[in-house]
């Protein structure tokens, strides 16, 4: 396990999300985000439309069955070089892509543009509330991955040990919390053998039924932030840590 740090400089994190779900008004539909460019911000762009497409494909008595319907649209996406939001019917998503900055930073923003959304949608409560990380190591091969994961996968000793791929998902339960969390760990194939790419996915949950306003929700997401550190810090040796700090 590595020390927690309050922050790492050159985190590995190739994009932070912080989702709302909601149960929505009767009525609501997608136009209604159509055109929020002046109360979210000019930098965002004009945005495009989140449209749900059903595709159905089979054999029915003999016949290739090869349909798609496009169904009416869920939500818009507005985007800046790195930030990337969805106000949906159903709820509101904010992304950090690279580079990553401070946890302040992301959800300030996240919550500025969650209010907008609240105003938009007049959603009943909050369903859902969850923090995702993506970290993406790149760790200098070959190499015994135990230098660097906590619980890398093991192998039988009978079989050939040299391991080009695998993924690996848990569901961690969290009772002081109320929360849950799924943790994925997975070895993608590189071209290069001097660099193995890791990735390390940690997404901290928590269902609840609260007003879109409600004031404890900063401090809940703070909760899932502070679970998803605990997992990723337990994650990942202090070798793996210093690459970053």
């Amino acid at each position: 396990m590595a020390k927690p740090r309050p922050h790492l400089r050159n985190a590995p994190i190739v994009e932070a999300v912080i989702d709302f779900r909601v149960l929505q008004r009767e009525g609501l539909a997608a136009e209604v985000f159509a055109h929020l460019g002046e109360l979210i911000g000019s930098r965002y762009g004009k945005g495009s439309v989140m449209q749900s497409i059903e595709g159905r494909f089979g054999l029915d008595r003999g016949q290739l069955i090869n349909q798609t319907t496009v169904k009416p649209a869920v939500g818009w996406q507005y985007r800046t070089d790195t930030y990337v939001t969805q106000f949906r019917v159903d709820g509101f998503t904010f992304s950090k892509l690279q580079p990553y900055t401070t946890w302040e930073e992301v959800f300030g923003e996240a919550f500025r543009l969650w209010n907008i959304y609240i105003m938009q949608a007049q959603p009943l409560e909050v369903s859902r509330i969850a923090v995702r990380y993506i970290n993406r190591l790149g760790v200098p091969g070959p190499t015994d991955l135990r230098q660097y994961l906590e619980a890398p996968p093991l192998l039988p000793p009978q079989l050939p040990q040299k391991l080009r791929a695998f993924l690996s998902r848990l569901l961690v339960e969290d009772s002081s919390r109320r929360a849950s969390a799924v943790l994925v760990q997975a070895l993608e194939e590189s071209l290069d053998p001097s660099l193995i790419p890791l990735l390390l996915d940690i997404d901290a949950y928590r269902e609840v039924a609260l007003p879109p306003k409600d004031t404890a929700l900063p401090d809940l997401f703070q909760q899932l932030r502070e679970l998803k550190n605990e997992i990723f810090y337990a994650s990942v040796t202090e070798k793996t840590v210093e690459m970053y700090a």
